[in-house]
């Protein structure tokens, strides 16, 4: 195993609001009728069969995100279950983190 190049790092907070904030709204819109209903009388959402569709291609793309995170940080000699766990949690801010820990390019 090569050296530890970096130690982990955090995206900002701002990111883990905004966009777990829009993964708990919508599913809060795919499973709830009511507040689907209340929203879509306010402002144009999809389908609710469409709502599910986004979220669980947001679901996959989290999953290999995060497994992509893990097997990086490991390949430069970081601990790669907190960068999955966070990477699954939060998505491209903590690649980008990853990133300019490993400092190059995301390959």
């Amino acid at each position: 195993m090569p050296a530890p190049t970096a130690t982990f790092r955090r995206p900002s907070l701002a990111w883990f609001a905004l966009l777990d904030g829009g993964i708990v709204a919508l599913t809060t819109l795919t499973v709830s009728r009511r507040a689907h209903r209340r929203v879509r009388d306010l402002v144009p959402v999809p389908p609710r069969r469409v709502l599910a569709a986004m979220l669980a291609s947001t679901a996959v793309i989290h999953v290999g995100e995060a497994a992509y995170a893990g097997r990086r940080a490991r390949r430069h000699g970081m601990a790669g279950r907190p960068w999955a766990l966070q990477t699954l949690a939060v998505g491209f801010p903590s690649l980008i983190e990853l990133g300019r820990s490993t400092r190059g390019a995301l390959s």
